[in-house]
């Protein structure tokens, strides 16, 4: 790919004039090679020179001169020069296009698959107690699209839902159904003052009277539920509301790890005599303390109270020992934004525990306001739930929405703007251009044109030899596409995908409005099929990392 190409060509150039100036055994840092911005000339530029001046107590420029005089003729190469203080200006030939061009039409990628380390990506693991809202999607948007990303790099990923299913907030869950169920038998009720209100309480209720269930009396201290404690009967149908939801939303887990799974095993006890194996708990009070403050929290923390049951923290604890236990070598969790402190003290958990903290990333995504769509009913309670905002404006929509920003970025989403049919709806902008692209080629079949080989030797715009600016800056953008897909993994954010995407719809009409496509000239045609082709798979590629589709028509 012509990317890896020049980088290869200006590497072995300015290895050369290292040697020539007595620096043979220099060792050549990393240097970035890029499309230039808008109005600066040349088709890529190298900053090596910028880079390594320093270091060889030379001139930027000077030495930028003398490397950009090392090349001779080339067949990839049309012109060198040196730009500002030092940028190495590639321009590129009509050959090198042409072939970059077949390159990308054989769907080969700038960058080689690797494995890299054994990643789990844990995200969504929302409590069982409620319908996932709007926040909850961004997460789920982003979680998916990381693992489609790390896929696409060629690395070993796992994803992973943990499912909260024990502890208080199920307890509360539990003695909000009972409460509903005394409701929906005329009974008196007091409810919880902290209880869930949401409707879908009720629903679960009355479900379980009209079933004839009834349930054993939630305990003051209980962990664990199951089947017979209105606790566990709701959790478990929530928790199907929220696969559905999921799967509305085309987001799917390896693996649904449960916590009461933890507890069942003993994996919570285990680890808490783990850490007092290793003098790193403390009893006080009736309680057992991790010493927290040891390892950069604010405070030493809680695990376990006389009598009681393990914190969730505890739990929490055990929870990532046994991401670790399990081989992972790196893992990655997409937490709110208010998980911030939380964050600090999990990895001083884990570096007590004898892991490598610098192995755990933590990705924080900032909430989400909704702007329009008064309409929407709020079933859930205070909040507009995700397969709510999925009915009204389409799976598509918000999946590409919640990429519009990084993670660490407050989003308000505009409903009404999601909705349009229009250029300024983002999402919108880039389906039309892979609809546009299809139309193309069954116009093309209309006329018995066939796309055909693309001639390497041949003139490309008629008349001439040289290849329109349009075309070009289609063309290197689509070669880009690779950078991009590591940049949003490096980054945790595939809000550079929506970012390249866009860019990608713009160049595209910017071509097509200059470069008429299906042309007499079987070569100047052969390769704006072809130009086209590339664009369609690449605007389906870029989506498709996103969880969007790229329909035929709109």
């Amino acid at each position: 790919m012509i990317f890896n190409a020049i980088k290869d060509l200006i590497t072995a150039r300015t290895l050369e004039v290292l040697h020539e100036r007595g620096s043979a055994s220099f060792s050549l840092p990393a240097f970035d090679l890029s499309v230039p911005p808008p109005r600066v000339p040349g088709d890529l530029a190298a900053n090596v020179a910028l880079v390594i001046a320093k270091d060889l107590g030379e001139a930027p420029k000077k030495l930028a001169e003398a490397i950009a005089s090392s090349f001779g003729p080339h067949d990839l190469i049309s012109k060198v020069e040196v730009a500002g203080p030092g940028f190495i200006n590639v321009w590129l030939s009509d050959a090198a296009l042409k072939t970059e061009l077949k390159s990308l039409l054989a769907g080969e990628k700038t960058i080689v698959p690797n494995t890299g380390p054994k990643t789990l990506i844990e995200f969504v693991s929302a409590n069982p107690t409620g319908p996932l809202h709007v926040g909850h999607g961004r997460g789920a948007a982003l979680g998916d699209s990381l693992v489609r990303i790390h896929r696409y790099l060629g690395h070993d990923v796992t994803s992973e839902f943990y499912i909260n299913d024990a502890g208080g907030q199920i307890r509360k869950l539990g003695l909000s159904m009972e409460a509903r169920i005394r409701e929906v038998k005329g009974e008196d009720v007091h409810f919880p003052e902290d209880g869930y209100k949401g409707a879908y309480v009720l629903d679960i209720a009355r479900q379980a009277v009209a079933d004839g269930k009834s349930f054993a009396p939630i305990q003051p201290t209980q962990m664990t539920f199951t089947e017979a404690d209105a606790a566990g009967y709701a959790s478990k149908r929530i928790l199907k509301i929220i696969q559905k939801t999921l799967a509305d939303f085309d987001v799917s887990f390896d693996q649904w790890y449960s916590e009461t799974s933890l507890h069942e095993r003993g994996a919570v006890m285990d680890l808490i005599k783990t850490l007092r194996d290793r003098s790193h708990v403390f009893e006080n009070d009736g309680a057992t303390w991790f010493r927290a403050t040891e390892f950069g929290d604010e405070k030493d923390r809680v695990l376990q109270k006389t009598n009681e049951a393990p914190t969730y923290f505890a739990a929490d604890m055990a929870y990532h020992e046994d991401k670790f236990s399990r081989g992972f070598e790196h893992i990655i969790n997409i937490w709110g934004a208010d998980h911030h402190g939380y964050a600090q003290r999990l990895k001083g958990a884990m570096t007590a525990l004898g892991r490598d903290a610098k192995k755990m990333d933590i990705i924080f995504n900032q909430m989400i306001s909704i702007k329009g769509g008064e309409k929407m009913s709020k079933r859930a309670g205070d909040i507009v739930s995700l397969q709510e905002l999925v009915d009204e404006v389409g799976k598509d929509a918000v999946r590409f929405f919640f990429a519009l920003r990084s993670p660490g970025a407050h989003y308000e989403f505009d409903i009404d703007l999601a909705k349009k049919q229009a250029s300024d709806n983002p999402v919108f902008y880039v389906q039309y251009v892979y609809a546009r692209c299809c139309s193309i080629f069954k116009e093309a079949e209309k006329k018995g044109y066939v796309q055909g080989e693309i001639d390497l030797t041949a003139p490309v715009t008629a008349g001439t030899a040289t290849i329109a600016p349009e075309e070009k800056n289609v063309l290197l953008h689509l070669s880009s596409f690779d950078r991009t897909v590591e940049t949003c993994a490096k980054d945790g954010s595939n809000h550079h995908l929506t970012v390249y995407l866009q860019d990608l719809a713009g160049r595209y009409h910017s071509f097509y409005e200059k470069c008429h496509v299906l042309v007499d000239d079987p070569a100047v045609r052969t390769f704006r099929l072809g130009l086209v082709d590339a664009i369609r798979k690449r605007v389906a590629q870029g989506l498709g990392l996103l969880g969007v589709n790229a329909p035929e028509t709109l």
